[in-house]
Parts: C-alpha cells; structure tokens; sequence
C-alpha cells in the first residue's frame, strides 16, 4: 500500500542536530561533517575547543568560521521558515541517511482512531473512565503522568482485550485484537525540508524539525492475521480500519478548526479530509486531540472540575497550545491507500 504525507511530518527520533552540526543559510539548511569542520578549523590554527564553546553559546556559527562548506557539506535542504540563529534541530527517524515513518507510529495512530471509535459509540466505555479518574482523585494525592497512562491502558484493555484465550490472564497483551495487524516501517523518503514550527498561542516560540514533506509518498506494508483473529474470536479488517480513522479524523478537524488557528491553517486541516483511504495524524506536535480520546472527554459534565484537579492547564481553553509549520500547515497528516 501507499503511505502518503497529507502535511509536514515529524516523527521524532529523540535526537537532536546542535548548532555544529548546520548552517542556515539563506532558504536552505546545509548540515555538515562536525569532524571534517574541526579539522578545517585546526588546520587555521584555531582551537577546536573554544570555538565549541562559542557556537554552542550562540557567538557565531560555523559558517562564520568557513565560508567555504563544500569540503564539510553533508546535505542540503530547504527551510520553511525565518532564517534565524537557532541553535538545533529536531531530528526525524532516520535509516541510512534517510526518512521514514514506522510502523509502531502508524498502529498506534489506528490504535487511538479505534478506542476513540468503540468510546463513543458505548457511553458506558466514558462512564466507566471518568469514575476511575474520580476514584484515584478521591485519594487526595496529585495523579501523575503513569498514573493516567495506567488508566488508559485500563481502558485498552477493555476495547481490545475482551477475549482470555485458555492459559492466558485477562488483560494479558497475548489477547490484544490490534496483535493481527501487522504493520511495517515505511519505504524511504525521498524528499524532506527543515520547517520552523509555531507555538501559536507562546508569543513568538518556535523551534526547527526536520520533516517529511506534504505529497511525498512510501511503500508501506499492511497485513491483518486472520489465524489470529479466528483464535481470538473476533473481527477487524481494512474497512473497519478506515471507517474508525475518518470519523476520528474528522471529529478532529472539526475541533481543531473550532479553535484559534490562522483561516489557511483550517482550510489545511479540511483538505487533508478530501485523501482517500485511512487517515491518521501521527508524530510529533499533532496535539492532546488527535493523540487521545480527548475529544469525548471534553464533553462530559464533569470534565472541568477534573481537569483543575489534574492540573491540566492554567484554564478552561485547555488544551492552549496549537503547533503550525511557519506556512500555516498543521503537522503529521497522513493517508494510507492503494
């Protein structure tokens, strides 16, 4: 199948490109051999140290040292934004020099597309969620993030694990229903771009990711173990994949257009509704909305009280945040199709 990239896409490798190891220039971002550079620099008599410690610091960068980077130069790329002195860059997942999406992010996607889907279509599922937040609320202590992820992987457990095969537990990951969809890491990437992103709503915050471009396409491979499915008793395949990742998306959409984003930054989040196949919002900066069941949550009465008491947000506009790219794109669309 094809993995298409509706909107720049960040999936983040935990890594991080420093201030030695790039140079903007212009509209475009040269990354270059920090060994080859340092010794270049030694070579004029300079100490690789020092001038370290001063790029590090933002006082210059390495093209003020070497005008000349075509010996150092690693690759070039484009930069979708204000040319400025960050100091680094987020780095996506990468093989061999080379982008791609995994298949771990794209489950998980479905994953999310899926308990949203079974949630509201059984308010009991919702019921069920908020008394456990009340609960561990009612123990007077402050509920940290592992607390909630126990939580939600509570409820996971009643979406996907309904069935205790013999010699098994209940809740053991071996009754999972997403086990019989299998999922590879994408094809590469040919083309991808430097993208300043916006904080909208932190005055001027931004930062620099690496991150594949919109209309890039990969090969990605999808496969549902109908063995696994027999044994477990129950139903999945691409359909119902695809009809759980649309409603999903376009609740989503019409959240998020509801907010305070530029007027191209909706029409961006209602053209990505138009792809064809499964539609996902997958990586880094998408957001509280598109990442849980927040949407449902939000609608229950009893949803601001526990929100104060989770500490969620300094207000009732939780969550405050909204990432765009510096061209008013939101981050991390993706559609997969024939």
């Amino acid at each position: 199948m094809r993995l298409e990239v509706l909107t720049p896409t960040h999936v983040g490798s935990g890594e991080k490109y420093s201030a030695i190891d790039f140079v903007v220039k212009g509209d475009r971002v040269v990354f270059i051999d920090s060994m080859k550079f340092f010794e270049e620099i030694e070579r004029k008599g300079l100490d690789a140290v020092e001038v370290a410690r001063k790029i590090g610091s933002g006082v210059g960068s390495v093209g003020d040292y070497i005008r000349d980077l075509s010996n150092i130069k690693m690759r070039e790329v484009s930069l979708i934004g204000s040319p400025s002195r960050k100091k680094e860059i987020l780095m996506h997942t990468k093989s061999r020099g080379k982008p791609y999406i995994p298949g771990s992010s794209v489950k998980g996607a479905i994953r999310t597309a899926i308990l949203w889907k079974e949630v509201k279509e059984n308010r009991s599922l919702l019921e069920w969620t908020i008394r456990q937040i009340k609960y561990e609320l009612g123990k007077e202590r402050y509920l940290q993030k592992k607390d909630l992820g126990r939580l939600d992987d509570k409820l996971e457990e009643k979406v996907f694990r309904r069935t205790t095969l013999e010699g098994t537990k209940q809740g053991d990951p071996k009754n999972d229903l997403l086990r019989a969809l299998r999922i590879g890491d994408s094809s590469f990437f040919d083309s991808w771009s430097v993208y300043q992103v916006k904080f909208l709503g932190m005055r001027s915050f931004s930062v620099l990711a690496e991150c594949i471009d919109g209309g890039q396409t990969a090969e990605i491979a999808v496969d549902f173990d109908r063995f696994t499915l027999n044994h477990l008793g129950q139903r999945l395949d691409l359909d119902d994949v695809i009809h759980a990742s649309r409603e999903f998306a376009e609740e989503v959409v019409r959240v998020e257009t509801s907010r305070s984003y530029p007027e191209e930054a909706k029409q961006e989040f209602r053209r990505v509704l138009k792809a064809r196949g499964t539609i996902l919002r997958i990586g880094w900066g998408t957001g509280w909305y598109s990442s849980t069941i927040g949407t449902l949550l939000k609608t229950h009465p009893e949803f601001e009280r526990m929100r104060r008491k989770l500490r969620l947000g300094r207000n009732r506009n939780f969550p405050l945040t909204r990432r765009v790219t510096f061209d008013s794109k939101p981050l991390g669309w993706v559609s997969i199709h024939d």
